[in-house]
């Protein structure tokens, strides 16, 4: 069964370096490289890997294809109105190879509905989680760093997807912006506080408790990605365009989101409490345990990691 853990007020990690690549905890021995993958290709070798190696040249045939049709939809989605995403969104995922399966859709914020739940809070297993929730929320915000506004042609890819810019080196003015923006629609915000990406397989890390203290009530989803080929999707240190590359050559990806009951912070509750109760609630149901291990302990053992390499 997964493991409860106290909040973060109450219990930090400790570290310990055992002279190889493993830090743990003291507390729970949970070792940080377990929460991610470590190589393109899975272990042990299986007749998996020679099926998807007579794959490949097909695979880099269709390769150069997909791509197109991606640029192509990319593009129109930059000049065509908002209204024509209900026809490019459909195409994207077909594009991207993913199919998805839903779970308690009745849990789906409503729109116009002042109760639903105004924070979509998901773990994050791929660079490409957005999309299997693009195609079942008509509109969402999605939270990015002001710097962002400014970069050619991605800055004004996000224009089109309600974005919510905020200096991240200003928490309070950060905290008025997504306020201002969610009181002047009724979109939910998409965030996936982890702040980085894990494998899915053994734990979540901590969630980052900024929209935690917002006011607003929380739809978890528990997001699970069911890959059957021999090789991984990301893996640690690998690069956005190397994932790229294995996303659009892999056949498909089969994504299953459980949309669960909303949660609201409690009376006795800080922010950094509800963040913890929130990670575990989606932790248990992905039966993983919910560590207390952070993006930020994430970069720093990719470095040591790197380290090791020179």
């Amino acid at each position: 069964m997964p493991q409860r853990i106290r909040s973060p007020e109450n219990l930090q990690p400790q570290f310990s370096f055992d002279g190889a690549s493993s830090f743990t905890t003291v507390e729970s021995k949970f070792k940080i490289e377990q929460l991610f993958n470590h190589g393109r290709w899975k272990d042990p070798f299986t007749f998996k890997h020679f099926l998807f190696c007579l794959y490949l040249p097909i695979g880099l045939i269709l390769w150069p294809f997909r791509l197109l049709i991606i640029i192509v939809l990319f593009t129109l989605t930059l000049f065509l109105p908002k209204s024509f995403s209900k026809y490019t969104k459909p195409l994207a995922k077909i594009a991207m190879g993913i199919k998805t399966t839903y779970n308690g859709i009745e849990n789906l914020p409503k729109k116009g509905d002042k109760n639903s739940a105004r924070i979509l809070v998901c773990n994050h297993l791929t660079d490409f989680d957005p999309y299997p929730l693009f195609g079942i929320l008509e509109e969402n915000h999605v939270m990015v760093g002001s710097h962002i506004r400014d970069v050619p042609i991605v800055g004004k890819l996000y224009e089109r997807f309600n974005t919510i810019y905020v200096d991240q080196n200003n928490k309070a003015k950060a905290r008025i912006d997504v306020l201002d923006s969610l009181s002047n629609t009724d979109f939910p915000l998409l965030i996936y506080p982890e702040g980085g990406l894990n494998n899915g397989k053994t734990g979540l890390m901590m969630f980052n408790k900024f929209v935690f203290g917002l006011g607003h009530s929380i739809c978890p989803i528990a997001m699970r990605l069911h890959n059957n080929w021999p090789v991984e999707t990301d893996y640690i240190n690998s690069s956005w365009f190397k994932n790229f590359f294995w996303w659009i050559l892999i056949p498909y990806h089969h994504f299953e989101l459980t949309f669960l009951p909303h949660e609201s912070i409690k009376q006795d509750e800080t922010d950094s409490q509800f963040a913890t109760r929130v990670q575990t609630i989606i932790a248990n149901k992905l039966s993983l345990e919910p560590t207390l291990y952070n993006y930020t302990q994430k970069r720093q053992y990719a470095k040591h990691l790197l380290s090791l390499k020179n």
